[in-house]
């Protein structure tokens, strides 16, 4: 798990959007679209409490925003989400961004791994660098060999290149 730094203070709009999240989960089917009209709706409402709370510079906020649109919690179909997923994507893409350059470490993972735009493409060639020069963060499953580990360590190690102190 990502190490989030003690000055990011999770605000109470951000608490009720993960609980909501959570709840979610223990719903979820994987194999149909499992957000309702009903949870269409809660999470534009988290939408709309957590865009103050990010745009005053909360990374916390700025995290689930950008997770709200890439994951297409916004819609009640998969047909929506497919009809919108590049903007949201984009969009997402943006707020995990903001994130990302304060330091919140899962937002990095997220962008190389989904995200599109400049800045997510930057962070995948810092990404295959750190992977080339630092194998020591990626580690094998047990289980399986052939399947990479990727250490929290690695994301860390992609933010420090991409937005750290380079003295």
């Amino acid at each position: 798990m990502y190490k989030i730094p003690a000055e990011f203070d999770i605000p109470d709009e951000v608490n009720r959007f993960q609980d909501d999240c959570d709840k979610l989960g223990m719903l979820c089917d994987m194999d149909n679209w499992y957000i309702t009209d009903e949870w269409a709706k809660r999470f534009q409402t988290h939408l709309e409490c957590l865009l103050a709370v990010a745009e005053a510079g909360n990374p916390w906020a700025q995290y689930n925003i950008g997770s709200l649109y890439i994951y297409g919690y916004l819609y009640s179909s998969a047909k929506a989400y497919e009809e919108h997923y590049e903007e949201d994507v984009i969009q997402g893409s943006l707020w995990l961004e903001k994130a990302a350059r304060q330091g919140f470490i899962a937002a990095v993972d997220n962008l190389v791994v989904i995200g599109l735009g400049e800045e997510a493409n930057r962070l995948r060639l810092i990404s295959k660098m750190v992977e080339k020069n630092h194998p020591e963060y990626i580690q094998k499953w047990a289980l399986d060999e052939n399947i990479p580990v990727i250490l929290p360590s690695f994301f860390e190690k992609v933010w420090e290149i991409a937005y750290g102190n380079k003295n």
